[in-house]
């Protein structure tokens, strides 16, 4: 497949990112990734991707009663199976740069049972069980999976708001629950409260995602002026080249600024998110040899792009 050079660029930044975001999700520890990238001059080389460090504290009940007893409350609200013994722990998190404390379920031989995490003001990160789901015998439907999930949360103290959809999960089975997260009448890209129900009506997880977000701008720029902004990034990159391209959807999210389009945010630390232009650009001729859509954020209040994301 021959390379299209200018998209060469940001295809190997988002190499770079999709790198540190796997070691993030799978190991949570402290990790070093060497990635083979493409400059924009074409030429290989290396690039270290220093995720940083995710660190662990014991923590126990007579020095933490309130995370023990908040966390307490998720086998009644969630149903979940209650151990005889719990143990707990403080982990930082360097690539989030957040902190949580979990509280595990343990049975008399200290296998976990279950666990729940609460972040620094005592809500809730994740609940899950252990224990294996029961053979497919009867089947919820999604209202039932629904008033399931929101009596859950109610019972953990967790106010969601909104209309709750829901979704039958092929995989796993049952349904997955979730709310998506609306302030000052915008989406919040990727904040949600989500809850996986069995098939026979049992919660088998919950989780919250929710970012810190900036004060939203005096004034914010229109669509015409966004989809300007749009454009001039991607004459950058397809200026002279046998490569097109169609604006495939715009809309005005909360959104986490990123280092999609910049080497130099690789590392840096996580920033608020920021209310912005969300806008899908489909290539055409070329570059669509290797990139099926390009997401450009770009500033609601002065038109910069922050970042964005690539679906190769």
């Amino acid at each position: 497949m021959k390379a299209v050079k200018s998209i060469g660029a940001f295809r190997a930044l988002m190499v770079a990112g999709a790198v540190v975001l796997g070691l993030a999700v799978s190991t949570g520890q402290l990790t070093a990734a060497t990635a083979t990238v493409r400059t924009a001059a074409g030429v290989d080389g290396l690039a270290m991707i220093h995720q940083p460090a995710t660190t662990e504290t014991a923590i126990y009940e007579d020095s933490r009663p309130d995370v023990f007893a908040r966390a307490g409350r998720a086998p009644d609200a969630f149903g979940f199976p209650a151990g005889s013994k719990r143990s707990g722990r403080h982990v930082h998190d360097g690539y989030q740069n957040s902190d949580y404390d979990e509280v595990s379920e343990l049975d008399g031989t200290g296998r976990p049972l279950a666990l729940t995490q609460l972040d620094a003001d005592g809500r809730l990160v994740a609940a899950m069980r252990f224990d294996a789901q029961p053979a497919q015998l009867t089947r919820t439907v999604s209202d039932v999976a629904v008033k399931t999930a929101q009596r859950g949360l109610n019972a953990f103290g967790l106010q969601v708001g909104g209309q709750a959809r829901a979704t039958e999960n092929e995989i796993t089975g049952g349904w997955d629950v979730q709310w998506s997260r609306v302030e000052a009448g915008f989406k919040v890209r990727g904040d949600e409260v989500r809850v996986h129900v069995w098939h026979d009506g049992r919660i088998q997880s919950a989780a919250r995602v929710e970012h810190q977000l900036s004060p939203a701008p005096g004034r914010t720029l229109g669509q015409t002026e966004a989809r300007q902004a749009a454009d001039r990034q991607m004459a950058t990159w397809f200026s002279g080249k046998h490569s097109g391209y169609s604006v495939d959807g715009i809309d005005m999210q909360w959104v986490g600024p990123n280092a999609a389009f910049d080497a130099g945010k690789v590392n840096a630390t996580p920033q608020p998110y920021r209310l912005a232009w969300v806008v899908n650009v489909k290539p055409s001729g070329d570059a669509a040899d290797y990139v099926a859509l390009i997401t450009l954020f770009v500033d609601a209040a002065d038109g910069s792009i922050i970042g964005g994301d690539v679906v190769e």
